[in-house]
């Protein structure tokens, strides 16, 4: 196979394009002109620049938006630091049901199991495709109630504002 040679290119210029362009008004060869100029210059705006700028603009919105769940969940932190810790009222399966059901994220808890060992009972409590702002509220509900978060792991999906979540709490 032959390497790409711009000697082809030459040639149907020469041969074909030229004697067409030549052949032309001059008041057509000029638009030709400008649209040979100005299609090159379309296809860089619309096709590279604008693209970029909407993906730029898409990433800003998206990292407000990340910025403001990272602050309420400051904020929350702040207010349940203040709270203090209460004794649960029940058991803490019942409390985290009924905060769940409360909080609406019910339908997103995968698995609740209690953990064995320890002195006090604890729950895993496994979560996906959950609404951020709701997960974040189920918690610090539960931190009202007296239950205490031990561990937990948040991790992102594909999806923006929703999150997978394990948690271990007491």
């Amino acid at each position: 196979m032959k390497p790409f040679s711009f000697s082809f290119i030459h040639d149907v210029w020469q041969h074909h394009a030229l004697p067409y362009y030549q052949q032309l008004a001059e008041r057509e060869q000029r638009l030709v002109a400008w649209a040979a100029l100005l299609v090159p210059l379309m296809v860089l705006i619309f096709g590279v620049m604008l693209p970029l700028n909407d993906a730029r603009m898409a990433k800003e919105k998206s990292l407000r938006t990340l910025q403001q769940q990272a602050q309420q969940a400051e904020q929350w932190t702040q207010e349940i630091l203040k709270q203090g810790v209460k004794k649960p009222r029940g058991s803490i399966m019942t409390v985290v049901d009924q905060q769940a059901r409360a909080q609406k994220v019910r339908p997103f808890i995968t698995s609740l199991r209690p953990q064995l060992g320890g002195d006090k009972a604890r729950l895993w409590i496994q979560m996906k495709q959950a609404p951020y702002t709701e997960s974040v509220k189920f918690y610090q509900a539960l931190a009202s109630q007296g239950i205490q978060i031990v561990q937990i792991k948040w991790q992102k999906t594909p999806i923006l504002g929703v999150v997978n979540v394990q948690a271990v709490v007491q």
